[in-house]
């Protein structure tokens, strides 16, 4: 039932039968094949891929504890509002405006109609907020966090897609799941399952961040370790971006074996020696990137790949800051809306890296530092010295 994910001999297949080579990526049939070169990772600029701005919104901490932030799950930029989904102290969907003002907290927990345990995802489409939640349920609010009402699902729900076009609901369910995809409709049914356990694939359970990535005309799905990002078109997943790492993809076959035959620890100390290169799908994607995260057994690695003119980067982890020269740091790993992205830092983390640079400079050159290019970093660190919540690193990818 569904479809079976494909194999690595068949990736490799594919990648080596594709023509119509420029530079590390070849297209054929459609599918798109990056050949990663793992001798060919660059430094990395910011204003290779953005645009020569950054702007910094704290998300304010004020006396309504509701207001506190745990952990940034994800961030959507919807209309006038931002919505984040923290997974640790709010437990639910907190609500700021653009200026960073909080307004409100979504925040059903319990038993019974629009109420959850936890929530494991957040999407906002269509004025309609969907939280996937547990156990077993999409909730639906409006914009201003009113119940509309919940769908229940039969299935386990990590991460999830809307599906604008279709109408339906596509929900990943864990490595350990007898599909990891499933398709539900607005009655809570079940309409087809995809990708079927494939025994041949190693699926150790991961924490991933993102599964679904949206794309211009729909969305992409892909999980750690499969290596290869899929379309969904005309009732099907269909490959569209693999990622061909050669003689250091991940041996599957090795890391199963191992995995039986090792306890937890040992065998988590043998992979991080011995994993190979894997995709990661933590990043974003927008009209111009997918911009995502290899696994490299310990080496923190980014893959950028230009849609438009499909070509694809390999960079270091902590990308140049040759904008406002505050900080060099990892790439934004939240997509807001159209072209704009963020990275997010604690209050006191900005006002330490303020700290920091500071004692590089003399007196003179941080008062020049400080009243030119400098200027909106210092006022956000100073700003938010005082609060645990977050300072919003938000940046435009380049036209």
């Amino acid at each position: 039932m569904g479809n079976k994910i494909i194999g690595i001999f068949l990736l490799f297949i594919i990648a080596c039968n594709s023509q119509l080579e420029s530079g590390s990526v070849s297209e054929k049939d459609g599918i798109i094949t990056i050949k990663v070169d793992l001798d060919s990772v660059k430094e990395g600029k910011l204003t290779d891929y953005f645009e020569p701005e950054i702007a910094y919104l704290l998300l304010k901490e004020d006396e309504n504890p509701d207001s506190q932030i745990g952990e940034i799950e994800k961030l959507i930029g919807y209309k006038e509002k931002i919505y984040l989904f923290d997974s640790y102290i709010g437990k639910g969907v907190q609500v700021f405006d653009r200026q960073g003002n909080f307004l409100k907290r979504i925040r059903n927990r319990g038993d019974g109609l629009g109420k959850y345990i936890e929530v494991a995802d957040l999407q906002v489409e269509q004025d309609t907020i969907y939280l996937l939640a547990h156990p077993g349920k999409i909730i639906k609010f409006d914009l201003e966090g009113q119940f509309i009402n919940e769908i229940k699902i039969p299935v386990m729900g990590r991460t999830f897609y809307y599906d604008v076009n279709s109408k339906h609901f596509y929900i990943y369910s864990g490595a350990k799941a007898e599909n990891l995809v499933s398709e539900i409709d607005h009655k809570g049914s079940v309409l087809k399952s995809y990708f079927s356990s494939h025994p041949d694939i190693f699926y150790r359970s991961m924490g991933d961040r993102v599964n679904f990535y949206s794309n211009d005309n729909g969305f992409y799905f892909s999980r750690t370790y499969l290596d290869t990002l899929y379309t969904f078109n005309q009732n099907k997943f269909e490959p569209q971006i693999i990622f061909d790492f050669g003689k250091n993809a991940m041996n599957h076959e090795k890391m199963k074996e191992k995995e039986l035959e090792m306890d937890e620890k040992a065998f988590w100390d043998y992979f991080q020696e011995n994993s190979g290169a894997s995709y990661s799908p933590f990043g974003f994607s927008n009209s111009k990137f997918i911009l995502s995260r290899l696994s490299t057994g310990g080496r923190r690695i980014v893959s950028i790949y230009y849609k438009v003119n499909k070509t694809h980067d390999l960079v270091n982890f902590d990308i140049i800051n040759d904008i406002d020269e505050s900080f060099n740091f990892y790439p934004p790993i939240y997509q807001l809306e159209n072209d704009r992205v963020a990275v997010a830092y604690r209050g006191p983390t900005l006002y330490n890296k303020a700290v920091a640079k500071k004692q590089t400079m003399s007196d003179e050159d941080w008062k020049a530092y400080q009243e030119g290019k400098g200027k909106d970093f210092i006022e956000a660190a100073f700003y938010a010295k005082e609060t645990e919540n977050y300072v919003l690193m938000i940046l435009k990818t380049k036209k």
